[in-house]
């Protein structure tokens, strides 16, 4: 095996190798020290208290199903998006056939992740809810984004990835 003699090289080239690794490191250091994480300040119960908080304001306007208790808990921004393509706005999905939560629902395995006024919730959810008379599978995954306004956890973004039952 014949390695190379680096012996004659540019010192130009070592400077630039030089300058690309400490560049390179530069790099990775600015990005550890903006990337979330959870803290002492920000402790995993925090997360925790804080999903529970903010899923419990959007099913309990699903749970009331009228269009001024969706109103008060979405942002202006919102989006939703199921399992069967179906996606609306805030103006649309409050003008559609809301979907009809029998009560609140049971929620497990989630996981809560947070930045800056953000909350990204994923979880699993076992409910009796219907949308157009037809029946959604009882347990799916669902995802909800929420922004922080005033102290309040609005709903930002949501997919629900529940299918109608066959």
């Amino acid at each position: 095996m014949h390695l190379p003699d680096f012996r004659n090289r540019s010192p130009r080239l070592w400077v630039a190798a030089a300058f690309a690794f400490f560049l390179g490191l530069a790099g990775v250091l600015s990005i550890s020290t903006v990337m979330p994480s959870t803290s002492a300040a920000q402790s995993v119960e925090d997360l925790d208290a804080s999903g529970d908080a903010a899923n419990a304001a959007w099913w309990g306007a699903l749970v009331t199903g009228t269009v001024e208790a969706l109103d008060v808990v979405l942002a202006p921004e919102f989006q939703i998006m199921r399992a069967d393509g179906s996606s609306y706005d805030k103006a649309d999905y409050l003008a559609s056939a809301l979907p009809k939560v029998a009560a609140m629902p049971e929620i497990t395995d989630m996981v809560v992740t947070t930045h800056g006024d953000h909350l990204v919730v994923r979880y699993q959810v076992t409910v009796n809810e219907t949308r157009d008379g037809a029946t959604l599978v009882a347990h799916a995954p669902r995802l909800t984004v929420y922004r922080k306004e005033n102290d309040q956890w609005l709903v930002v973004a949501h997919a629900n990835f529940a299918t109608l039952e066959q």
